[in-house]
């Protein structure tokens, strides 16, 4: 596994999905972007909670779905329509909140006793999504499974994560400095969403390179040969 290789087999990912991946991302960042919004214009206990609420099940939601879109493709199915996407993801909500939770809170400990063991638990626990979402572990069992794929690799994969969110984050602040002119409210809002829709796909489309550079090494990612045509429709279902 390198490093550039994964963020490579990343933006293929991105480039060859980047219709449905910005549908899915960005229907979801419309609704947290605006909670951002009111928690920036009226900021009070009340909305600064459902800014947290709304970005954590989102976010999550949002990840669950593009593994799935690219789960799709790598396993030569024909694509769905981008709420089955959602549907899916739906279903395992709840363990994906409560692997989320965990991991939170296991990172910020390693982080309170010293620096590195948090770091290690950032590396160990990155794939706990797409176990969750492809393999349907369950968060504790997906604690585990992440922890013994990175293993014997964990500095490549923490500086995969590194590089991969930089990247991320200069772009984000670029999208979103291009609003910088607007009143508070609309530049949280459309800065965000735009944002969000056009970023968070690349960085979930790495960690899913990731799992699959590590469960089937000798498999590519994306099939070799060139997509269906149907996968150019976001909205409508399509079955061979």
């Amino acid at each position: 596994m390198s490093i550039g290789g994964v963020l490579s087999e990343g933006l293929l990912i991105y480039r060859r999905l980047w219709r449905r991946s910005i549908v899915v991302a960005g229907l979801i960042s419309i609704v947290v972007a605006l909670a951002d919004a009111l928690a920036a214009s009226a900021a009070t206990r009340a909305t600064q909670l459902v800014s947290l609420g709304l970005g954590l099940i989102g976010g999550l939601l949002v990840q669950g779905a593009l593994v799935e879109v690219v789960r799709d493709l790598h396993e030569s199915r024909p694509p769905q329509a981008v709420p089955v996407y959602y549907e899916r993801t739906r279903g395992r909500l709840g363990t994906l909140i409560g692997s989320a939770v965990a991991y939170g809170i296991g990172v910020v400990i390693g982080f309170i006793l010293l620096i590195v063991p948090g770091l290690i638990a950032i590396a160990r626990w990155s794939l706990i999504v797409p176990l969750i979402v492809i393999e349907k572990q369950g968060w504790r069992e997906a604690f585990t499974r992440s922890s013994q794929l990175v293993r014997g690799r964990t500095g490549r994969v923490l500086v995969l994560i590194v590089v991969a969110n930089i990247l991320g984050g200069i772009a984000q602040v670029g999208i979103r400095s291009l609003f910088t002119s607007l009143p508070d409210f609309w530049e949280f809002w459309l800065g965000g969403t735009i944002a969000g829709a056009l970023i968070v796909p690349f960085e979930a489309h790495v960690l899913t390179a990731l799992y699959y550079r590590l469960t089937e090494p000798e498999r590519p990612v994306l099939p070799e040969t060139a997509p269906p045509k149907a996968w150019e429709s976001v909205w409508d279902e399509n079955r061979e």
